[in-house]
Formats: C-alpha cells, sequence, structure tokens
C-alpha cells in the first residue's frame, strides 16, 4: 500500500499527504507521534503490528519490557476516535501486537 493514499473506513478518513485524521467533516486531533503510530496500523491492516515493530519504526529505539509508552498512546488515540466515532478500530492482540480493524 502507497504512504500517500488516503484511507477512508466507515467516517473515519486518515490523510496521511496532510496529516490528518477526520470523523465525517470533524477534525480529530492527534499529535504527531499519534498520527505516525495510527498511520502505522492502518497502512499494515490486516496485518497485525507487533509491539517491536511500533518501538523502531515510532520511537526510533528497541522495546524495553517495562515501557508502557505504547500502551499509552495507542489508548489516547483509542479515546479520541471514540468520542467521534463511538467505536476504536484498534484491537490490543495479546502476546503480537496490536490491529487495525477496517470493518
Amino acid at each position: 500500500m502507497s504512504n500517500s493514499a488516503e484511507i477512508i473506513f466507515e467516517n473515519i478518513a486518515v490523510l496521511p499527504g496532510c496529516r490528518e485524521v477526520y470523523y465525517g467533516n470533524k477534525l480529530i486531533e492527534m499529535t504527531g507521534l499519534e498520527f505516525n503510530l495510527l498511520w502505522l496500523l492502518v497502512k499494515s491492516s490486516p496485518e497485525v503490528v507487533a509491539r517491536k515493530s511500533i518501538a523502531k519504526h515510532i520511537f526510533n529505539r528497541r522495546l524495553l519490557a517495562v515501557n508502557s509508552s505504547i500502551n499509552i498512546h495507542i489508548s489516547t488515540i483509542r479515546k479520541k476516535l471514540f468520542v467521534h466515532a463511538k467505536y476504536a478500530p484498534i484491537k490490543t492482540i495479546r502476546g503480537q501486537g496490536y490491529l487495525f480493524l477496517i470493518f
């Protein structure tokens, strides 16, 4: 999948060219890191993205066993999507990583 192609599912649009996420015509505010993480999950769908891969591609570091920053960022993204869309299409796959569900 191209890194510049927009992805629209349900009423959520992820636009990598302008680094924006919309629900309908409402902009969902995201930090740069949140957008990068969401885009990694979106463009990798339907594959599970391992936590190690997220640490490497988003944080540019190795994953430490005690590091919960990925969990915190995923939780924040879910909350932001949930406020608008009433669902957050990011599923935790225990022991593997995260999966972005395109309905």
